[in-house]
């Protein structure tokens, strides 16, 4: 069998198995849950009576932020690969990769006469499935959190003001900054067959690279600062800009003490991010060619 015949099959077959995983509707529930508690609390800060310090103008960007039309599209930003999305992204893939190799799912693959190029594709295609499912449960539960408080501030949903096309852009915009993320740890788990240690180097990488590291870059020199606008957290902001313009400061990291470098346009931070996602894919395929799987 060609590759092209064996990829529908191993496509649904992963498919059934990712379905099968208590792992993914765990990270689903956890997000959804990191959304709206996210989004309550910032509710109920704008709702306290010692905000008089606060100029009005920031205010009412804030509180137009969590409301229909605005809200349906910022419940996106909580997804992307620069926010939550990033870190679980790292912990889904590391695990539905590596746990393969413990468990000799590859072994028993490839002794059936599974093509290598097959199986890979296979399991990144359903990983990035698993990615398009995590933006839709974000922009859910953003949008259900943020359209009751709609309902009770003005009395009204207001369906028609909200820009339904540019928000089905938006989830396949938010989608191409979490591959980055998963390419990186997909490598990173066929490389070294250890969930921990693809996990691990996601996270950190999410965690101290792209938060602490980059910060104390754009500490040293403005220069320097420019490179940082490369890496794929701030590349995922320039995406999301394009998607929520109206995105505020709540959704940058608490670590980060400085006003980052400017950002590259939506249309090159695109290109870029993809230009990392082929690179992490064509390391894990450049390592899984060569394994000994019997090992």
């Amino acid at each position: 069998m060609t590759t092209q015949t064996m990829l529908w099959p191993l496509l649904r077959i992963e498919a059934r198995k990712l379905a099968g995983r208590a792992l993914l509707w765990v990270i689903l529930a956890l997000l959804a849950f990191l959304v709206i508690a996210l989004n309550v609390a910032l509710i109920a800060a704008l709702a306290q009576s010692n905000l008089e310090g606060v100029p009005p103008t920031v205010l009412a960007s804030l509180r137009a932020s969590l409301q229909w039309p605005q809200s349906v599209l910022m419940a996106l930003t909580f997804a992307n690969g620069g926010e939550l999305g990033g870190l679980f992204v790292a912990v889904l893939v590391g695990a539905l990769v590596a746990q393969e190799y413990t468990w000799h799912t590859v072994h028993l693959w490839l002794s059936r006469g599974v093509k290598r190029e097959a199986y890979l594709l296979a399991k990144f295609g359903v990983i990035v499935a698993a990615l398009l499912l995590l933006v839709l449960v974000a922009l859910l539960a953003g949008s259900v959190t943020t359209g009751i408080y709609t309902w009770q501030a003005t009395g009204r949903l207001p369906w028609h003001a909200v820009p339904w096309g540019h928000v089905v852009a938006g989830i396949f915009e938010t989608t191409l900054t979490l591959l980055p993320y998963a390419a990186l740890t997909f490598a990173v788990a066929v490389l070294s067959r250890s969930s921990m240690v693809a996990v691990g180097v996601g996270l950190g990488y999410s965690l101290l690279v792209e938060n602490l590291a980059a910060e104390v870059l754009m500490l040293v020199s403005p220069t320097v600062a420019r490179v940082v606008r490369f890496l794929p957290g701030l590349l995922s902001k320039s995406v999301m800009r394009a998607v929520s313009p109206s995105e505020t400061a709540l959704m940058m990291s608490p670590t980060q003490t400085t006003a980052p470098p400017p950002l590259l346009s939506p249309g090159w931070a695109a290109v870029l991010l993809l230009g990392y996602t082929a690179l992490g894919l064509g390391v894990a395929w450049w390592a899984f060619r060569k394994q000994d799987i019997s090992a």
